[in-house]
């Protein structure tokens, strides 16, 4: 089984299309998104649809679940939260209904996914204490998250490793994090999108970075006057 892993797509659709069209060829059996498909950019609505179109596993990250009440706006910066609010008005009926729908993780014999951490899905950023503590509290040996925009990879009983650009990682004989890139706003300095194919039956996890036209995300952006530095921080990646 091969997965497609999409994560902190953050409504951003150019980026999204850049990285399934990559992955097109790749023989993938599924894709899973690990939330946050909305916030941020300017195109929440085509993110959703792309997905449902493509029957993703999608979880519940925190802007997805600020548009739909499950989350308190006042977590948020105020930048972040005018976002949400204007995401909220955009939406429509039906993308929010499926945003309702949506389970905070996912879990197989194999690995367990999850936008934040397994005690907090939706507000706790994954670290080598977390991961740590993670492997106590689940069976799996992969654990697959998002929420950070930052890949990394962190095995048990070791320190974490940044994983940056594309990159082949085997995942035998230990347990493991794996923070997987983020497709729509990237924190790591590298200003391409990112995605995963995990491959259970090589056990291994593939990371990928892939360019999009990120001045046509700008431009969407600004003209549906969102704040000025969730465009202009796509060119530097953080």
């Amino acid at each position: 089984m091969r997965y497609l892993i999409l994560s902190d797509i953050h409504s951003n659709l150019a980026a999204l299309n850049a990285c399934i069209d990559d992955a097109e060829d790749k023989e993938i059996d599924k894709i899973i998104c690990l939330g946050d498909i909305v916030g941020y950019a300017a195109k929440p609505n085509q993110c959703i649809e792309i997905l449902r179109k493509k029957k993703a596993i999608c979880i519940l990250g925190n802007h997805d679940a600020a548009c739909i009440n499950k989350i308190e706006l006042n977590w948020f910066n105020s930048l972040a939260r005018f976002c949400i609010e204007w995401t909220i008005k955009e939406l429509k009926k039906e993308n929010k209904e499926f945003l309702l729908k949506l389970p905070e993780k996912f879990c197989t014999q194999e690995f367990f996914a999850v936008h934040g951490s397994p005690f907090s899905p939706l507000k706790e950023y994954m670290d080598e204490e977390i991961a740590f503590l993670s492997f106590q509290e689940i069976s799996q040996n992969i654990l697959l998250c998002g929420h950070s925009h930052i890949p990394f990879i962190i095995e048990q009983g070791k320190e974490m490793l940044p994983i940056k650009g594309n990159k082949a990682i085997s995942l035998k004989n230990s347990r493991f994090v794996i923070s997987v890139p983020s497709v729509g706003q990237p924190r790591d300095f590298d200003s391409r999108a990112g995605y995963a194919i995990l491959d259970l039956e090589k056990m291994l996890i593939e990371i990928y970075r892939v360019k999009y036209d990120i001045e046509q995300t700008i431009e969407e952006i600004l003209s549906a006057s969102l704040p000025k530095i969730f465009a202009e921080r796509l060119r530097f990646g953080r």
